[in-house]
């Protein structure tokens, strides 16, 4: 019976230290990249100017749609790189809870959870459903680029 007991705490004991490595990982990968020229702040931060691109006075129509299409570009992964960011920001509240238990968790963290969460679905047009995006291609990108399923549901989860 004693061992019993001693082999469950020594479980219990082995499974909370991977939890905590586990969330410290994603936590460091988070900071990495929020700190890295990938970060969301930090990926349009030196632009290059439409003029770089040569014809001044947008009298060179391809340089303008060029410099258009970089700019989209752009937007497009600092919107990437903080979607990412947020992601793996409510994996590591996710292991926090699997370990904790939802109830358990502080409010602010529940909130941030909650605005990860919406903020997705925002950026998804509706609720992700990974068998639409396998069935249709990958995700376009932007707003819009998933439609919300028949019914007009716009609630979701991460």
């Amino acid at each position: 019976m004693f061992d019993t007991a001693k082999n469950a705490v020594q479980d219990i004991q082995t499974e909370f230290t991977s939890f905590t490595k586990f969330r410290q990982r994603i936590d460091e990968l988070i900071r990495d990249l929020k700190e890295s020229q990938a970060g969301p702040k930090k990926v349009g931060e030196d632009q290059v100017s439409r003029t770089q691109f040569g014809g001044g006075d947008n009298s060179w129509v391809e340089a303008a749609g060029l410099h258009k299409s970089y700019e989209k570009v752009i937007t497009d992964l600092e919107s990437f790189s903080k979607l990412l960011g947020d992601c793996m920001e409510a994996m590591s509240i996710a292991v926090l809870a699997s370990h904790k238990g939802y109830d358990n968790i502080d409010d602010d963290v529940r909130r941030r959870m909650a605005a990860i969460s919406a903020e997705t679905t925002k950026h998804y047009g509706g609720p992700y459903d990974p068998e639409h995006a396998k069935n249709h291609g990958a995700h376009s990108g932007g707003t819009g680029g998933q439609q919300p399923p028949a019914g007009g549901d716009t609630g979701g989860t991460i």
